[in-house]
């Protein structure tokens, strides 16, 4: 449960606040690609003044995320097939590299942690709760994390992480209202850990391909 928005700007600036909520919220799909905002009912949403609303907005616009057309307002940037796609081929190739590199470096405590979750979680999977489609994208998270930071390359989650905002709003699109897709997630993320704790790089190079390649499959269907 999330703590209230006094409780939560006590510790940061209200702009700053505001750019990680509304950020959030973006990348979630709570505001939809193409949907317009109002700067009055973002500020009363999240409780802050106007002008914090305001520079929360310009610091998203500057990162893409949003765009701000004269006489018609702020509107929620959409996602192009080519973004999407573009995102999934620079994915492609690191994600290949680092998991092959990840493999033979990763800690095993971690990899057995990711199976044990892994092995926890498909237990639900016909659970359509939203804690059970977050706990996929927790897992998803730390599995993707787990592999860059056992690469040895400190500039692969650099470069990845510089485009968490599309590749969270194609994570989401991933799976939101596709049953199929998120089975198919989750059987692709066993078969990423598996190899991971096999030690098998050919394998894990294989699945991590298959995984991404699945996904850009998705943007294709499902974008414009």
């Amino acid at each position: 449960m999330r703590m209230n928005n006094a409780e939560q700007i006590t510790s940061k600036t209200r702009s700053d606040f505001i750019y990680e909520r509304l950020k959030e919220d973006i990348v979630n799909l709570y505001y939809k690609p193409g949907e317009k905002l109002s700067e009055a009912k973002i500020a009363e949403r999240y409780g802050v003044s106007r002008d914090s609303t305001r520079k929360g907005i310009t610091r998203l616009a500057q990162e893409g995320l949003l765009i701000s057309r004269p006489q018609y307002g702020t509107i929620v940037c959409e996602l192009s097939v080519k973004q999407g796609k573009d995102v999934c081929d620079i994915r492609l190739l690191l994600e290949t590299y680092a998991v092959r590199l990840a493999v033979e470096n990763i800690d095993p405590s971690i990899s057995a942690k990711l199976m044990e979750d892994y092995q926890r979680l498909w237990k639900k999977l016909d659970d359509d709760s939203p804690e059970t489609v977050n706990a996929i994208y927790d897992l998803d998270d730390r599995m993707h994390n787990a592999i860059y930071n056992a690469c040895g390359n400190e500039m692969v989650p650099q470069i990845i992480h510089s485009y968490s905002p599309i590749i969270r709003r194609i994570q989401v699109a991933n799976m939101m209202g596709h049953n199929e897709r998120k089975r198919g997630t989750m059987s692709e993320m066993g078969n990423i850990i598996a190899a991971l704790v096999d030690r098998d790089v050919k394998a894990a190079e294989a699945a991590m391909y298959v995984h991404i390649n699945n996904i850009k499959k998705t943007v294709e269907k499902n974008t414009d």
